[in-house]
């Protein structure tokens, strides 16, 4: 696993904070802490040495992940590839303008959740160039969304989760996923 960001460099734990004191432990014995202070560019990153890629949440996404032609051709060389795209909450901005080699969007026809509208603040709704519920209809991709709960969704090798509580489960399916890919069986599941 590698951690890269647009810029590369050094990166931060954000929510690093609320992790338990096992977690904590567990996180700071792992080579995350230097993988984050080592961000590979995207430009490093080559699609055919990775099985799956994907975006986390944030603000950040929704500005910087949007319009990353360089993200957008690796995620779309990973899935063409055979590969698993995944991304959870705001992280979903970096799959709107990824286009595969038959020129349709990755995310055209696919089941998919991302933040919704209702889970959106004012400081979202005055600052964001767009809400990812509805710029996702808008480009052709099924938006489902659950209110309080985590949401994941699998289209075939596209997984999203809804929100910050989804991020673990979508994490468990995006395991599960793979070592479901290695037994040449894809899954279609929503929860």
């Amino acid at each position: 696993m590698d951690i890269a960001s647009p810029l590369g460099g050094k990166g931060k734990a954000s929510g690093s904070a609320r992790l338990s004191s096992e977690q904590e432990k567990w996180f700071e014995q792992s080579n995350l802490p230097t993988k984050l202070s080592n961000s590979l560019t995207i430009n490093q990153v080559k699609a055919n040495n990775y099985q799956a890629i994907y975006f986390a949440g944030g603000s950040g996404p929704m500005f910087d992940f949007i319009n990353n032609k360089a993200m957008q051709k690796l995620t779309a060389s990973i899935y063409q590839n055979g590969g698993v795209v995944s991304a959870d909450c705001h992280g979903i901005a970096a799959l709107l303008n990824v286009f595969l080699e038959n020129g349709n969007r990755l995310i055209v026809g696919k089941q998919i959740t991302a933040k919704a509208n209702h889970e959106e603040g004012r400081w979202a709704r005055n600052n964001y160039p767009f809400l990812l519920e509805n710029k996702i209809i808008a480009l052709g991709g099924r938006y489902s969304s659950i209110v309080g709960k985590p949401h994941v969704v699998v289209d075939g090798r596209l997984i999203t989760g809804q929100n910050p509580a989804s991020a673990i489960p979508m994490a468990q399916q995006l395991i599960q996923t793979l070592l479901t890919l290695g037994s040449n069986q894809l899954l279609e599941t929503s929860y």
